[in-house]
């Protein structure tokens, strides 16, 4: 109940709701125990391990990540906290032992691989035996009002915007997994697969684009990052600006009904909790 109440107080400013269901299913299906040694595997900007680092838990965790850029976000982000941040390769090798981690987080890092399976299996070596590894990547068969956009393209003509603002959900992302599909591939470097499940249906219209509009705002300067007081997912401070408080609030209204009733396998994200044999 502890790790409940802290980690719900750690999530108030996340305005992306489909990302704080991602947040709350990971941390909840590590089953966390104090000393163990957690990797989170293409940390980016730190936010997994931002979370982990303040639940009151006393766990090693370690990020590592190909992009320099990101890892030099994730050092501002997690400035303070005992966490070390590496910088590594899926494609290679990572500057790991065999057998080294309890448990490893792959958040949003499977779609970007040139090869998965390559990627999968180097995250598998990492971890101990029994040891547990989340994965969240996003679900091809996503809701038309989270990109609608792509949905369409997709529909009609085959075909999507592949970088920019508009390429929403495809941004960055060389391929979306279908729940068998990912299934498939986690099954294929032998893990074994213990839960699955699809992520956030319901959502704000174009909530992707106001997400992406959202990053680009905060990024600017002082006076125009007003405007977003309040949204910053690493920080819990509690007020927040007339817009965000309207965003948050819609947002919140919406996301709710994912807790009543979602159709089976459509969603933003593809949640799998899988082992090592």
């Amino acid at each position: 109940m502890h790790i409940k109440n802290k980690l719900k107080s750690l999530l108030k400013n996340t305005g992306d709701m489909a990302l704080k269901r991602r947040a709350g299913i990971i941390i909840e299906e590590l089953d966390l125990h104090g000393g163990e040694k957690i990797i989170d595997v293409g940390c980016g900007d730190g936010y997994y391990l931002y979370l982990l680092s303040n639940l009151g838990l006393k766990l090693n965790l370690t990020g590592v990540d190909f992009d320099k850029k990101a890892l030099e976000s994730a050092r501002k982000n997690l400035k303070g906290k005992k966490v070390r941040l590496v910088h590594g390769n899926l494609m290679s090798k990572l500057p790991f032992a065999d057998s080294f981690f309890d448990k490893a987080v792959m958040s949003e890092v499977v779609e970007h691989l040139p090869n998965d399976v390559k990627g999968l299996k180097e995250a598998k070596r990492i971890l101990k035996k029994n040891g547990t590894l989340v994965i969240t990547v996003p679900n091809a068969n996503y809701p038309f009002l989270w990109d609608p956009v792509n949905w369409l393209l997709e529909k009609l003509f085959s075909t999507h915007i592949k970088s920019g603002f508009w390429a929403g959900i495809w941004n960055q992302h060389l391929r979306l997994y279908k729940p068998r599909e990912i299934k498939k591939v986690i099954q294929g470097v032998s893990l074994k697969v213990m839960k699955l499940q699809s992520l956030t249906f319901w959502s704000l219209p174009f909530n992707h684009y106001f997400i992406n509009l959202g990053a680009r705002i905060l990024a600017q300067p002082k006076k125009i990052k007003l405007m977003t007081c309040g949204a910053n997912k690493f920080s819990t401070m509690t007020k927040k600006s007339p817009l965000v408080q309207l965003f948050f609030y819609l947002s919140t209204q919406v996301d709710r009904l994912n807790d009543f009733w979602v159709p089976k396998e459509i969603g933003v994200s593809l949640f799998v909790k899988a082992t090592k044999k």
